[in-house]
């Protein structure tokens, strides 16, 4: 069974639709990206997926019973989220912002436990960071400190991860840095990850489904060789490409006209 499931889920700011009628299954185990023109739902979409957005029709299903009836700790156990815009705080360092994935795990009886300590050094190991958990988060470059907050909702020890826009304001190196490093999280724990990007050349290279909206609706969705094609580029996005297989990777690649 699918870990998350949409059905016919219906979104709205005020009077203005954002999503409608949408449905799709996350496949347990794999990495999905959700793709789409700017100001199509596609982050409304994830927030709904977290639980932080109740849609007006329809519903989100986690483990086959609707996540908006299930309890903010409870959901918290099972996925984490990690939205598009952060805000360090000054002043706190690599390793206090990690174990904050830890809270959805406490209680006002029992606090940090060893537990939770080896579940942090764990998190900062997977992303590169162990050598700099004192580190102040200010002190970080930008490739750093979108480790630091991945290694925070890894530390939350959940099996679904929703990231929107991780590799928002990196320069290229650190782009493809962000998404190998998720790609091998992955691999390493079996987790099921589905997240917003903007990129669908880095899409097609490092996700194995792809769910593209627009117009408040799916356009199509399947694995990258079935979706990334000259008629769905020119349908999602209004744009002339020739798609050719990427002579590295061989993942389908996008040359726009």
């Amino acid at each position: 069974m699918a870990p998350l499931v949409v059905e016919t889920l219906s979104l709205r700011y005020g009077a203005t639709p954002v999503l409608e009628d949408v449905s799709f299954a996350l496949p347990a185990g794999q990495i999905t990206a959700i793709v789409g023109p700017n100001a199509c739902g596609k982050s409304s979409l994830l927030r709904c997926l977290a639980r932080l957005q109740a849609p007006n029709g329809g519903q989100v299903l986690l483990d086959g019973a609707p996540i908006q009836k299930q309890k903010t700790r409870d959901v918290a156990r099972q996925l984490a989220f990690l939205p598009q815009s952060t805000i360090a705080p000054t002043g706190m360092k690599v390793v206090d912002l990690v174990l904050r994935g830890r809270t959805p795990h406490q209680s006002p009886l029992q606090q940090f436990t060893p537990k939770d300590q080896a579940l942090v050094r764990d998190a900062l190991d997977h992303v590169g960071l162990a050598h700099r958990s004192n580190a102040y988060l200010e002190d970080l470059s930008g490739g750093q400190l979108q480790r630091a907050w991945i290694a925070m909702v890894l530390a939350q020890d959940t099996s679904i991860l929703l990231l929107d826009e991780p590799t928002t304001c990196l320069d290229m190196p650190h782009q493809l840095e962000i998404m190998q490093l998720v790609r091998d999280l992955q691999a390493a724990k079996g987790l099921t990850v589905a997240m917003v990007l903007h990129d669908i050349n880095l899409a097609a290279r490092f996700c194995d489904q792809i769910i593209a909206i627009k117009d408040r609706g799916l356009v199509c969705q399947g694995p990258p060789s079935e979706v990334v094609n000259e008629a769905n580029i020119e349908a999602i996005y209004g744009l002339g490409c020739s798609v050719i297989a990427d002579p590295h990777h061989g993942h389908p690649h996008i040359i726009l006209k």
